[in-house]
């Protein structure tokens, strides 16, 4: 439609909503008297009554329009910024720079939002609100100090932009606070892949992204190890493993004051593995997460084997160990054979087993000792005896004799069946606890995760009682009517 037409039609409008009245006003005067002279107003002016009401249309229809436009302007996402800790939410941002929404991503990121609506506040405003509800709820301080921020824009300039602004923003936030904050940010680019694991692991796209990027450097780390952990911890291991990247920026140093230092990781490796520092060849300490735990990765050689330790980065506790022998110095591979070198021997294998079984081997009446192995490798001494009607299992450690699994089976004298118990009613779960805490050598107190089952096993009832005493695991089958043991297995728990 050109400009003529729409012309026309407007008038046309006007017209059709404003009709002369003319006639009416004439019905409603008296007979006419005198003489009437002739006027014709000149017809030009008659013109421009209608073409003024159009014109006045036409700028309510255009002024509405660009109030339409403007209002979608401002209402529309120009950005989305991320900010991850351990709560992790995102923003969607007005190219004015007012939040539009917030949408927290897990519990934590909840708990920081609490009763407050940011919706249609200023960035700044919000961003310093968050940050002090992070402070406040305790999920920044000075254990915790290190804060993702992800900046989504098409326009890489204005991303650039904001990212800079926001950082600067959060570390004015943290020296208000008297905090030595880190600032690690980023700007981020969507897509199926992020958003899918975003949505698996309940973080944002940003803290996806740099997951993402860390893993595709160091594949020994997993991303189900990296997501549940926070941007601090994360950092961590990233530092002490020297990974770089390309698009992230820091500001400020991650915090380890929550952890023991990594020389105090170190001696307690070598104090476990009863090793001198002046004896051990290519140190390595890393931090990594076993389970969530924050751990220091302790690895060297030392006397012609390897050693693997895993430290509690809090409590300088020996999470895991290993070894492996054969090899020289500076190579991996080969493992010790036999009983020679460094292993114990079978009799002291031997030994350690009876004596944690309260067993003389005079009264054994069956009695067989080896080292059990694995693929090729030695995994630890296999220790088998029968005593009595009772049948004893265990696995020993070849270098420290430590019993590493233990089991226990009662038998009847009746055909290899399971001793049956006395009739009558159940002693109940209190007495049948009680009954393997007693056998265990272990107060109830010290025991956690206890469970007591009532269950049937070839036709007999028992009590399957599981507990654990610091990182080892115990499991009892005990008699459901005499409360005899029936059967007891004790395993370090990895």
């Amino acid at each position: 439609m050109d400009e003529r037409e729409l012309e026309q039609r407007l008038r046309t409008a006007v017209e059709h909503a404003a009709p002369d009245p003319l006639d009416r006003i004439l019905a409603s005067c008296g007979p006419q008297t005198g003489t009437v002279l002739p006027f014709e107003a000149p017809k030009k002016k008659r013109r421009w009554a209608p073409l003024a009401v159009a014109a006045a249309l036409a700028l309510v229809i255009c002024g509405g329009a660009f109030g339409i436009t403007s209002w979608r302007g401002a209402n529309a996402v120009d950005s989305v910024v991320m900010l991850d800790v351990n709560p992790s939410l995102s923003m969607e941002v007005s190219a004015q720079e007012r939040v539009l929404s917030v949408t927290p991503f897990n519990q934590d990121a909840e708990i920081i939002l609490g009763d407050m609506d940011l919706t249609d506040t200023d960035l700044d405003v919000a961003v310093n609100a968050l940050i002090g509800s992070m402070l406040q709820n305790g999920y920044l301080s000075d254990l915790q100090n290190a804060i993702l921020v992800s900046v989504e824009n098409q326009d890489a300039a204005r991303s650039a932009q904001l990212q800079q602004h926001l950082t600067d923003t959060i570390n004015s936030v943290f020296q208000g606070g008297s905090l030595e904050g880190a600032v690690l940010s980023q700007t981020v680019t969507e897509s199926a892949d992020l958003n899918a694991l975003a949505q698996q692991y309940g973080i944002s796209v940003g803290k996806a992204a740099l997951i993402q990027e860390i893993i595709a450097q160091d594949s020994t780390l997993s991303f189900a190890s990296l997501a549940p952990l926070s941007v601090n911890e994360i950092a961590l291991i990233t530092e002490s493993r020297h990974l770089t990247s390309q698009t992230v920026t820091q500001t400020g140093t991650a915090s380890t004051k929550a952890y023991i230092t990594a020389e105090a990781a170190k001696s307690a490796a070598l104090t476990h593995a009863g090793i001198s520092e002046s004896d051990v060849a290519q140190l390595e300490i890393e931090f990594d997460s076993e389970d969530g735990l924050m751990v220091y990765e302790v690895e060297f050689y030392a006397g012609g084997s390897e050693y693997d330790y895993d430290i509690d980065a809090r409590t300088g506790e020996v999470v895991k160990s290993s070894r492996e022998g054969g090899g020289s110095a500076g190579t991996s591979g080969g493992t010790a054979s036999g009983s020679s070198g460094s292993y114990i021997g079978e009799a002291a294998a031997t030994a350690a087993a009876l004596q944690h079984a309260g067993v003389r081997q005079a009264d054994t009446t069956y009695l067989r000792c080896w080292v059990e192995h694995d693929d090729g490798r030695a995994e630890c001494y296999e220790v088998e005896f029968l005593a009595g009607s009772t049948e004893y299992q265990y696995e020993i450690d070849l270098y420290t004799g430590a019993v590493l699994k233990s089991e226990r089976e009662t038998y009847g004298t009746s055909g290899g069946g399971t001793a049956s118990g006395s009739s009558g009613s159940y002693i109940g779960e209190a007495a049948a606890r009680s009954a393997a805490l007693s056998h265990a050598g272990v107060s109830e107190s010290d025991a956690s995760r206890i469970q007591v089952e009532l269950d049937r096993d070839d036709g007999r009832t028992l009590y399957e009682v599981e507990f654990h005493v610091g990182r080892t695991e115990y499991s009892y089958e005990i008699d459901a009517a005499s409360g005899a043991i029936l059967k007891a297995e004790q395993e370090i728990d990895d």
